[in-house]
């Protein structure tokens, strides 16, 4: 479920959505990803209940500008790519995350980040301002505060709720950063609340707002997350892999990974490491070939560990394809 406020060509990555290339004729790849997925740190304040963030070693780091800055070159190279700050940790947390966004912006890249929401400050949305950050997409978790502290364990509702309001205020009539809130639910909590209620409240102050069922599997063996399978919705079905055609994950150490989904960064999943390797070098190698016949044309889920807990039981993709012509929000 997914709604805009002004209509989907408000969202500044509406020509990524409208391409052949999403999701129809996205294979063969093209000579370069979609999206490069680039991680600025894999430290986070919070300990959500379905983050694989908890089953992971490694060592705790931040992007290096240096890598960043030639990252941000190459890119510029390939007219349309667009890069997402993610990855295993909060965005916001990096102390130089605001110089990231300025150098991908010089670069002319669009650029979104993906933030729990935090860690904003008002200094720091006047930067994204400034400097026309694309997109600004707040993580939430259930319908309600309660769900929404429940699962993203040490997060207060407060402290969101506020800072969305002050990205909202800071930004006023202007359109950058748009503003997208993104929120996943469990069986019960459908019950519980109603998310096209959820919308519409939210629609009231954000420019985007999707609602997606929330995902166990990644770390479904984890003691604290066993007894909480049972609440998924939807019923667990194994697809084809569309990633591997479309996105690029870049860790914060420079590791090129196939999939987004691996916070523990195991070998298996690693492409080769930038800068040695660039990530046009990446994107066309045969080691990343040989993951797209595995699982992007095939079924061999069972190859790579990431893979094996991996199942597309929500329509997120076909949501975001048909919101191109969707109705924005009445």
């Amino acid at each position: 479920m997914l709604v805009y406020r002004e209509g989907p060509d408000s969202d500044p990555f509406s020509y990524i959505y409208r391409s052949s290339r999403w999701l129809t004729d996205y294979d063969p790849a093209g000579p370069f990803p979609v999206w490069v997925n680039l991680e600025p740190t894999n430290v986070c304040q919070l300990d959500c209940l379905f983050c694989s963030r908890q089953l992971s070693k490694r060592p705790l780091g931040y992007l290096d500008l240096a890598l960043a800055k030639t990252i941000f070159a190459e890119m510029a190279a390939y007219k349309g790519a667009a890069v997402r700050l993610s990855g295993w940790g909060e965005p916001l947390l990096h102390p130089k995350i605001s110089e990231i966004v300025a150098l991908a912006k010089q670069n002319g890249l669009k650029v979104k980040i993906y933030t729990n929401g935090l860690a904003l400050t008002s200094d720091l949305m006047d930067l994204f301002i400034d400097v026309e950050l694309d997109d600004l997409q707040f993580s939430f978790q259930g319908l309600n505060p309660t769900q929404y502290e429940n699962n993203r364990v040490k997060a207060s509702f407060p402290v969101l709720r506020d800072n969305i309001f002050l990205a909202a205020n800071k930004r006023g009539s202007k359109k950058r950063p748009f503003l997208s809130l993104l929120t996943s639910v469990l069986a019960d909590e459908l019950v519980d609340d109603d998310p096209a209620l959820f919308i519409k409240q939210w629609l009231k102050t954000v420019d985007k707002v999707a609602v997606d069922l929330t995902n166990l599997n990644f770390v479904g063996h984890s003691p604290r997350v066993k007894p909480h399978l049972s609440r998924q919705s939807g019923k667990l079905k194994r697809g084809l892999c569309v990633d591997v055609f479309l996105a690029l994950e870049v860790k914060y150490d420079g590791s090129i990974q196939f999939c987004g989904q691996d916070a523990a960064g195991l070998a298996e999943h690693t492409i080769g490491q930038s800068p040695a390797l660039s990530l046009a070098e990446a994107w066309v190698s045969p080691a990343m070939e040989a993951k797209r016949a595995a699982v992007g044309r095939s079924f061999g889920h069972e190859s790579y560990t990431v893979c094996r807990n991996c199942y597309h039981n929500t329509s997120k993709y076909d949501l975001f394809k048909q919101a191109a012509f969707s109705e924005g929000a009445s």
